[in-house]
Parts: C-alpha cells; sequence; structure tokens
C-alpha cells in the first residue's frame, strides 16, 4: 500500500511577484541562489515548460526535476521528479503559487507531494528533509530579492 504526504510552506517578500518569479523560471539558475552549498552540480536541458535539471544535492542525491508549468499570469509553477527517484519515492510534485500583495510585496506558498510505499520512519524523515529544502529555498529567494 502506498502512502501519500504533503508538505507545505510559505514566505512573504519586500518584493514584487516579478522577481520571485524570475528566480523560479530560470530554471538552471538555482545553483546560484539556493543557500548552503544544497547543490553541488547542475546540468539543464531545455528552457521553460519541459525543461530538465539534473541536480546532485550537497549530500550526493541525484535528482532530474522537470518544469511542468509555468504560468507568469496565474502565478503557478509546477514541477515533477522523473526518472530514478532516491529515498524510496515513488513520486514527488510541487506547486508554486506566486501572489502579488499590497505595496510591492509578494507571497509564495510552496507544497510539494509525495508518495512512498513505507509509512514509517523514511517517510518521517523525508518530511523532514523537504522542510529544510522548502526553507533554504525561501531563504534563497529572500536573500537575492531582498538586496
Amino acid at each position: 500500500m502506498s502512502h501519500v504526504a504533503t508538505i507545505t510552506d510559505a514566505a512573504e517578500f519586500d518584493a514584487p511577484a516579478s522577481a520571485v518569479w524570475e528566480l523560479l523560471v530560470d530554471w538552471a539558475a538555482i545553483i546560484d541562489w539556493m543557500p548552503g552549498g544544497y547543490i553541488q552540480r547542475l546540468e539543464c536541458e531545455g528552457d521553460g515548460p519541459g525543461a530538465v535539471r539534473h541536480l546532485v544535492t550537497g549530500q550526493g542525491v541525484h535528482l532530474s526535476e522537470r518544469l511542468d508549468t509555468a504560468d507568469e499570469s496565474s502565478g503557478l509553477l509546477e514541477l515533477s521528479l522523473i526518472g530514478e527517484l532516491p529515498w524510496g519515492l515513488q513520486s514527488y510534485a510541487a506547486r508554486g503559487k506566486l501572489d502579488e500583495l499590497a505595496d510591492g510585496r509578494s507571497r509564495l506558498t510552496w507544497r510539494g507531494t509525495l508518495e512512498m510505499n513505507d509509512d514509517g520512519p523514511e517517510l518521517d524523515e523525508l518530511r523532514r528533509l523537504l522542510r529544510r529544502s522548502y526553507a533554504m529555498m525561501l531563504l534563497g529567494i529572500r536573500q537575492v530579492v531582498e538586496r
């Protein structure tokens, strides 16, 4: 039996949504703004929806993320892990929703949904890993757009 979990995080930025959007859709640029050596190496194939970035995390995990949707007018970005999946995952997809706020501010809500065979300690560990990853992503965005 498979188990599905959803992890959500959000942050508000003292920057317009357009500045945050530029970072999110520049698929290869994540290596430049993701803090703390989170990404060791990155190769990107393509641009825009359908683009795939192959990365190696700071802990040596290989991931391939495909940009599935990038719709600036709705502020919606979706990605999925493809190829060989780590950590016992059966599937993983994430959705970012970017909203313009008053006074040139913006909010990004990030939600990941994962499916695994096991709901034991491996699932709990993966939840912790994703929460940390989302926090680092939001911090990296903040460090760039709020300069």
